[in-house]
């Protein structure tokens, strides 16, 4: 008699291992794992009756995503596709398939739909929130074999952007997409401080109750996140967001902008409104 008992998969009757998850059932083997949602979680407090019905539907949703017109794909690290006609959007995760950022598993629209998505409506989307994750490092240089501070300080801001999103449906209760795969990193020399000048293009591109109101505000009236990058390098350096903005940091700031108008421009398409 083996030391540990082999037990059934509650789902399929296949065979389960020691590490497979469980509910309330009994335990649920790897390739019945895998017609889950990669969203869903709660394994331990769902029945072998919801978990079917969760199969269920998602072999709907794989059949209906031939009707939808995913017109907008956003994110490098998490994707979301969105058929804005149909008000309607999936999203997956990690596109990854290793520890090194070559290796993808998703590079097109059909692959995320290969994956068998789910179909989540805009009204199902109960709180959208953009989290802005910042970790910062100090750049030092050396002097008589000793680390020492720059003056001013060189600071190394680095930049992570996720939406997350709470969620009524039936066993898809959240979302978080990270939309950039690595860190943005913006080197800062001396204080980070915000310009008058970008604090009132920021609260006018961020839809901030302080808005432009200068005559040549038509000029940063962009109707797309598109239009916003076709602005000449003139006009660029007041969306630096409280970065000092120099020859050595300029692309870097503009990834930052870029990022942070992907998310709010995902956040107005699906609510209707951008923070």
């Amino acid at each position: 008699m083996g030391l540990f008992k082999k037990e059934a998969c509650c789902l399929c009757g296949g065979k389960t291992g020691m590490f497979d998850k469980k509910c309330e059932s009994g335990k649920v083997c790897k390739e019945c794992v895998k017609k889950m949602s990669p969203w869903f979680d709660d394994y331990k407090n769902a029945s072998a009756g919801a978990l079917d019905a969760q199969r269920l539907g998602r072999e709907i949703d794989a059949g209906l995503t031939q009707i939808y017109n995913f017109n907008k794909i956003f994110g490098e690290f998490g994707v979301i596709l969105i058929d804005e006609k149909e008000k309607k959007f999936t999203a997956f995760p990690d596109t990854s398939s290793g520890l090194f950022g070559s290796q993808r598993k998703v590079t097109s629209i059909n692959d995320v739909l290969d994956l068998g998505p789910d179909i989540i409506r805009f009204d199902q989307v109960k709180d959208f929130e953009i989290d802005i994750k910042e970790m910062t490092r100090e750049e030092k240089r050396t002097e008589n074999g000793q680390q020492v501070s720059y003056d001013p300080p060189h600071i190394l801001y680095m930049e992570t952007f996720t939406l997350r999103m709470k969620i009524d449906h039936p066993y898809v209760k959240s979302m978080y997409i990270q939309l950039n795969d690595g860190a943005v990193q913006i080197k800062n020399e001396g204080r980070r401080i915000w310009t008058d000048p970008g604090r009132k293009l920021a609260a006018h591109l961020l839809h901030l109750p302080q808005l432009v109101t200068e005559d040549h505000a038509a000029i940063y009236d962009n109707a797309s996140l598109l239009e916003t990058f076709l602005r000449s390098d003139y006009e660029m350096p007041d969306i630096s967001y409280g970065f000092k903005c120099t020859p050595y940091n300029w692309e870097d700031i503009r990834k930052y902008h870029y990022y942070l108008a992907m998310a709010r421009e995902i956040q107005d398409i699906i609510t209707g409104t951008a923070e």
